[in-house]
């Protein structure tokens, strides 16, 4: 009853299914290489240099540049040293005033989970990162028709009668 090929498609699916299973355990860490590569061309380009902003606003330009590409890159790059020193620190603290309301194995898995939520925190900042683009893009989109020449603009022009 079972197809001719049936071991060979059950082989590929379940190939299929763990290599998409471990390509989205690596998405975060993923998203962080990608997070210092973008830093690290935006050093070498002279990202937030005002003088190589050649654009009509450049101080707008500027803040784009600053709040939108820079802080989150930053943010999620910083995410993974500062905050394993931050578990770190939080479970030693934690061991030493162990009480009657807490054990260390609690103080060790809340260790765990501090671990595990900054493990998938650049997903968080590349979420934030892309609603927020997806959000200025009607203002973007506003801007772009403000800078056509009335020639180019869809304007009807009808006679009062």
């Amino acid at each position: 009853m079972l197809p001719e090929n049936f071991v060979k498609n059950l082989i590929d699916a379940l190939l299929h299914v763990l290599c998409s299973i471990l390509k989205l355990i690596l998405l975060p860490f993923n998203l962080w290489v990608k997070a210092i590569t973008r830093l690290a061309e935006q050093r070498e380009n002279g990202f937030l240099n005002l003088s190589t902003i050649t654009g009509l606003w450049p101080f707008f330009s500027f803040c784009k540049r600053l709040l939108i590409d820079f802080i989150f890159d930053a943010v999620a790059f910083l995410a993974y040293p500062v905050g394993v020193v931050v578990a770190i620190i939080v479970m030693i603290i934690g061991f030493t005033e162990t009480n009657m309301f807490y054990t260390a194995g609690d103080v060790f898995l809340g260790f765990i989970i501090s671990l595990i939520v900054i493990y998938i925190y650049p997903i968080f900042m590349a979420l934030a990162h892309d609603f927020l683009v997806l959000m200025l893009l009607p203002i973007r989109k506003l801007i772009d028709y403000w800078r056509k020449p009335a020639q180019q603009l869809d304007i009807d022009y009808k006679q009062r009668e």
